[in-house]
């Protein structure tokens, strides 16, 4: 007895006075959508991640409540005949569209499918935070609703994790549905700020470790936690309508270059993509002497002999040889590259 009490008074982590309450607390989707919309009237976005294994749900989650909700509700921003999701226009499976879209759509749900990008996630984050830090330097105010949709929450950017107004961890799937646990910020008292997942996780991990028996950990340890989510499987109309989208998404091409400029959403590339380009236009002829390819290789951010070498290894790659080889020595122009190719593929 006496020492379960010791093992009890080295614990840290209890039960939270606030989120007790809320130990089997059910949230509808309805109020979930009402309390969305309150959000958006008071003048605010609102930012929503939903994290969970593949094959859980994290698409059927954000698809009933768009599906159900934001495509019945009327764009009271714009007030322009138009509801706040159409399918078709706010339903998204590229990085680019995406970041896009978060500066030019106004009062609309938007949902990003993230389940389906191939592209580098870090560039996509880096163009996300590039839209929110525009929009906030401007002042725009859209009254947007952003659905985040992706496997892992450790792999979402902590910087856009500040800006989150909710998350959602779908937790487990069965044949009827799937349970989710729903958190939101807590900043109701002095120290509040916004949701910060990595604290959460660390909070969880910790609990584990002074509750060695406990497999699980019981969500109402978080000041975050706010209740669950339970949700049924798409209806079949529902279902169709999703794989349509998806279909009809992946044959869609991506912004134009001068769209992505106009709203300033380019990353830096790095010095390897660089390097890549400059031996790709050498390969094709559009660069033709030394001083040409010297002055792209100018925006290379390594020491002079680190940019040769770095077009020198995709040249390599090509069959071409090293940059050097390229050009002819007494002219500095391009080289018989047709005939080096020639040979090469012989």
């Amino acid at each position: 007895m006496a020492e379960s009490f010791q093992n009890w008074k080295k614990k840290t982590v209890f039960a939270n006075r606030d989120a007790k309450k809320f130990y089997s607390f059910t949230i509808a989707y309805s109020t979930l959508w009402k309390a969305i919309l309150e959000r958006i009237k008071s003048k605010r976005d609102a930012f929503i991640l939903i994290t969970g294994k593949t094959g859980n749900g994290k698409s059927t989650a954000t698809g009933k409540i768009n599906f159900r909700f934001a495509e019945l509700e009327d764009n009271f921003i714009l007030n322009n005949g138009e509801k706040m999701f159409i399918p078709e226009k706010h339903f998204i499976t590229d990085g680019d569209e995406f970041a896009y879209k978060m500066i030019t759509e106004q009062g609309s749900s938007l949902w990003y499918d993230e389940a389906r990008e191939g592209s580098n996630r870090q560039g996509w984050y880096d163009k996300v935070n590039k839209a929110i830090k525009q929009r906030k330097n401007t002042n725009r105010k859209l009254f947007n609703v952003y659905w985040f949709c992706m496997p892992l929450e450790t792999e979402f950017d902590p910087k856009l994790a500040a800006h989150l107004t909710a998350w959602i961890w779908v937790k487990k799937r069965t044949k009827k549905g799937a349970v989710a646990e729903v958190y939101v910020a807590n900043n109701q008292r002095k120290g509040g700020r916004g949701l910060d997942i990595d604290e959460i996780i660390k909070r969880e991990e910790k609990w584990l470790r002074e509750n060695p028996r406990r497999r699980s950990v019981p969500p109402i340890i978080h000041p975050e936690y706010c209740g669950r989510l339970i949700f049924s499987s798409f209806t079949k109309e529902e279902d169709k309508k999703y794989q349509k989208l998806v279909k009809l998404k992946s044959g869609t091409g991506k912004y134009t270059e001068e769209e992505m400029e106009k709203f300033g959403l380019h990353t830096k590339k790095t010095d390897e993509q660089i390097a890549e380009e400059i031996a790709g236009k050498i390969a094709k002829g559009e660069i033709e002497n030394k001083i040409d390819a010297w002055n792209l290789m100018k925006s290379m951010d390594v020491e002079d002999k680190k940019k040769i070498d770095l077009v020198s290894f995709y040249l390599k790659l090509m069959d071409i040889g090293t940059f050097n080889k390229a050009f002819d020595k007494n002219t500095n122009k391009l080289a018989n590259l047709a005939e080096k190719l020639k040979k090469a593929r012989r």
